[in-house]
């Protein structure tokens, strides 16, 4: 038991002692001792059954140094995460790896865990562990529940081993801390087959939904437009260029761009709009050149600076031949910005702008000539409705920031209406 950061310390040790004949068990003992050691050397003789609680310390593997990583590397055995995991996630698996068949375990953590490429054993083991009912609880995004924690947390509970199938559940927690919480969505999964990629609601499928109905009435986003990143430069800072540099270069050589939504008054990047971008003296246009463009004196003179700046030998530039010759792209019909704490905006790309990887891109596989569908599908992803459906396929990071990624966002659901009106 984790006594300080559970708060445990109000009750006073002393208080809590009893005589070991009483049926509150033995004496609370309190060690100053580090958990992982404490756990390899001393709980293999602790007597049964056991229980792990505790709120682990939320500390990032930036933090740690390469002999902490494995010394727990080495505590969690084969239950060990990827070297990118927090000392919670160590502090998970070295509990998982411990438990005997009677032991239970019920920690607050992080919930990074579920769908990181780190935590791919634990989801693993837990998925295997079919004897053992396993509770996953979820706190929703919603600033405040935890104050100060950058990360979004959960309780996970592991119950001792049966001689039954058990059910593992999810539980989708919501409410506050002065009038308690309760499950505002919960999922009863029967655990068979090959583990899941990720403990998500999209690898689960939505809780209380009849499938066929869901698919009546929505359909992925994935199966309305195709999405990708935009064109990673390795150099922005070098190929997007403000409007006395496009004069400088020429027209042919460069296309319309856009890297940042928020330097955008409206949420339609039209002509106008990206006119006023250039005009305020923004990098909005983007170099496309050709092998052959380095005949141009212009450019040449251009790519002769970048060599000097070593732009050409930066990751992703000395890996292109030539080093200054982009991916080309279509262009998409709609933008979005895949991290945002509120919500996620949404801007109709009709001047057909270049994104850079900060934003992805949609393209409507069914296109019609006066774009109206994509109209309505930014209008719908813009709203209430398709925030809340946005936010609950992202990933929350550090300060209540949230993250999209291409593969999540595919499987937000649309109702039909909006694209077949």
């Amino acid at each position: 038991m984790n006594l300080v950061t559970l708060g445990l310390l109000a009750a006073r040790p002393k208080k809590a002692q009893c005589n070991p004949g009483d049926s509150f068990g033995p004496q609370l003992k309190i060690r100053h001792q580090d958990f992982l050691d404490w756990l390899t050397a001393t709980w293999p003789g602790q007597s049964r059954p056991r229980l792990i609680l505790g709120n682990p310390p939320y500390t990032r593997h930036q933090q740690l140094s390469s002999a902490d990583k494995m010394r727990a590397q080495e505590a969690c055995g084969d239950l060990a995460p990827g070297l990118r995991a927090g000392l919670s996630t160590y502090f998970l698996a070295a509990g998982l790896r411990s438990l005997g068949p009677q032991d239970s375990l019920c920690l607050l953590i992080p919930f990074n865990w579920l769908e990181a490429d780190y935590g791919k054993s634990i989801r693993g083991h837990l998925w295997k562990s079919v004897n053992r009912r396993v509770e996953l609880h979820l706190f929703s995004n919603q600033e405040g529940i935890f104050s100060g924690a950058q990360v979004g947390a959960m309780v996970v509970f592991v119950g001792p081993r049966t001689n039954k199938r058990e059910p593992m559940e999810v539980h989708h927690v919501t409410g506050n801390l002065t009038d308690g919480f309760f499950a505002s969505e919960s999922l009863s999964l029967t655990r068979e087959g090959m583990a899941p990629q990720s403990f998500t609601a999209e690898s689960w499928g939505r809780p209380n939904k009849d499938s066929h109905y869901v698919r009546a009435t929505e359909m992925p986003l994935g199966e309305l437009v195709h999405i990708r990143r935009g064109v990673a430069t390795g150099a922005n800072r070098f190929f997007l260029r403000s409007l006395p540099e496009w004069e400088r270069v020429g027209v042919n050589q460069t296309v319309r761009a856009i890297s940042r939504l928020r330097d955008l008054s409206s949420d339609v990047l039209d002509v106008k709009a990206h006119d006023s971008l250039s005009q305020a003296g923004l990098p909005c246009w983007l170099l496309s050149l050709t092998e052959d463009s380095a005949s141009d004196p212009a450019v040449s003179s251009l790519l002769e600076e970048g060599i000097r700046d070593e732009i050409n030998e930066r990751y992703l530039c000395r890996t292109r031949k030539p080093w200054y010759v982009l991916e080309r792209i279509v262009p998409p019909d709609l933008l979005i910005g895949p991290m945002g704490k509120q919500g996620f905006r949404i801007v109709v790309n009709s001047v057909g702008a270049i994104p850079t990887n900060t934003l992805y891109g949609m393209r409507m596989r069914k296109r019609d000539d006066t774009g109206a569908s994509a109209r309505r599908l930014a209008e719908w992803m813009g709203s209430p409705a398709g925030q809340e459906a946005l936010r609950a396929r992202a990933r929350q990071h550090g300060d209540g920031l949230l993250k999209l990624e291409p593969g999540s966002l595919a499987t937000v659901l649309i109702p039909r209406h909006v694209v077949e009106s």
